[in-house]
């Protein structure tokens, strides 16, 4: 289970698309924290520079005790982050508010583990896996990462959802029989078609005429 991080919201009073940009050049980024328990959304904003530190890990599944404005300190984590197009820099971050207690979905980071060790690989196949599983868990049970073992996995093998041994408190929301990792075969390994024999003279003619005549049967009808 990852570390709660702690992350500071100062106060936004004004909104609007030319305050953000004025907010973004002093060094903070635009954000708003909502939830089951807030009756009013919480404008404000945070650190670009932690925030982007945030961000360049498994985000998705980071606990943040968020320090408001007003001298409260909550949960939450970060449900949404927009990013510039080009730049990838932090447009705007929504912070979900967390209730102890109630569960929320959530999507987690997958890592594979034991690659190098699947025979499927070592016979040349490819491992294709997904990036994330959506879940549903307890605040304090989200898992930092699910980790799928693939080392005995042959060409054509296969883990599903339901082969999945998840933390407690913690329910994947994806169908059972979903792939969440398999090693496929690749192109370069295909078995080889055994080579054919050559035709024989004769059968190289005959062949020929009859191409040969079915064209002129195409020209005999022009």
């Amino acid at each position: 289970m990852a570390n709660i991080v702690t992350l500071v919201m100062e106060s936004r009073e004004k909104t609007g698309k030319g305050e953000n940009g004025r907010i973004r050049r002093s060094g903070y980024v635009p954000c708003v924290m909502y939830g089951p328990e807030i009756s009013e959304n919480i404008l404000g904003k945070v650190n670009m520079r932690e925030i982007e530190r945030i961000l360049a890990g498994r985000w998705e599944s980071t606990r943040l005790n968020v320090k408001l404005p007003d001298g409260r300190e909550e949960l939450c984590i970060i449900r949404e982050a927009q990013r510039h197009p080009i730049s990838d820099m932090p447009l705007h971050i929504d912070f979900l508010h967390l209730v102890r207690g109630r569960k929320i979905t959530v999507n987690i980071p997958v890592e594979v583990v034991g690659r190098d060790d699947s025979q499927g690989v070592k016979d040349g196949g490819v491992l294709e896996a997904v990036h994330e599983l959506e879940v549903e868990t307890l605040p304090m049970s989200i898992p930092d990462v699910i980790t799928v073992d693939v080392s005995g996995l042959n060409i054509g093998d296969a883990i599903h959802v339901s082969d999945l041994k998840l933390p407690e408190n913690v329910t994947a929301l994806a169908d059972p029989e979903e792939v969440v990792a398999i090693v496929v075969t690749s192109r370069g390994v295909e078995d080889a078609a055994p080579e054919e024999e050559a035709p024989a003279a004769a059968d190289v003619e005959v062949v020929a005429k009859g191409k040969a005549a079915k064209e002129d049967e195409g020209e005999e009808k022009k």
